[in-house]
């Protein structure tokens, strides 16, 4: 009985005896347990074995499992790369976002000069969708008006025309010394563009009607 039960204390101990983490004590009393028990040293030769076993991992595999999770990082990267895309795609081609109108969409009528010099015109859109935006930016010397639709890139809508607010513009500037010479639409760049009016240019004079619709303007904006 004693004999097993050394037995079994020896063999619980023989894990820690082999990675080296039992006392010197200790390791006298296994020793001289191993010189007379059989058993138990077959079970540390066991041990000893499985235990080199486990540590002797070759290189190569090592490094195969490092090629493996290379690859799978490799490809989870390419997987949210793909997906990034195609939801940049799908946005691209069927969300809606603000395009220029170019200027073969574009009409514009009611050229005319007022008894001041201001030109008066009236610009119309032929868009899919509906205007989103309206720009009109003038440095002093030219004037440049920009019409901006909402709209799909691949849009199956009817297209129809939407005239825009009259338009007045002041060809003498108040309190400088700047005179404009050229008002213009522009579309997609400044190769696409509309002459609205230019210095020089023979245009239509404002007739009596033409002129009171002017000061009313005129006044409605000073108020």
């Amino acid at each position: 009985m004693e004999q097993r039960l050394n037995c079994k204390i020896v063999q619980d101990l023989l894990p820690n005896y082999i990675e080296g983490l039992t006392s010197n004590i200790t390791n006298q009393a296994i020793q001289e347990h191993l010189a007379t028990c059989e058993d138990c040293k077959k079970v540390l030769e066991s041990m000893t074995k499985e235990t080199k076993e486990i540590k002797a991992v070759p290189y190569k595999q090592i490094n195969f499992l490092k090629k493996i999770k290379r690859r799978q990082w490799t490809i989870a990267i390419r997987s949210v790369v793909i997906s990034v895309l195609i939801l940049l795609g799908v946005y691209y081609f069927f969300g809606s976002r603000d395009f220029p109108v170019p200027s073969n969409s574009v009409s514009v009528s009611d050229v005319y000069e007022l008894s001041d010099g201001t030109i008066h015109y009236i610009i119309s859109a032929n868009v899919q969708a509906y205007i989103s935006t309206t720009t009109s930016y003038n440095d002093g010397i030219t004037e440049i008006n920009r019409i901006y639709e909402n709209r799909r890139l691949t849009s199956d809508e009817g297209k129809s025309f939407v005239s825009l607010p009259d338009r007045w513009t002041s060809v003498k500037h108040s309190n400088t010394s700047h005179v404009t010479t050229g008002i213009y639409y522009e579309g997609t760049g400044k190769n696409d563009r509309i002459i609205i009016w230019e210095k020089g240019m023979n245009i239509p004079k404002a007739n009596a009607e033409q002129e009171a619709k002017y000061r009313e303007y005129l006044e409605k904006k000073t108020r």
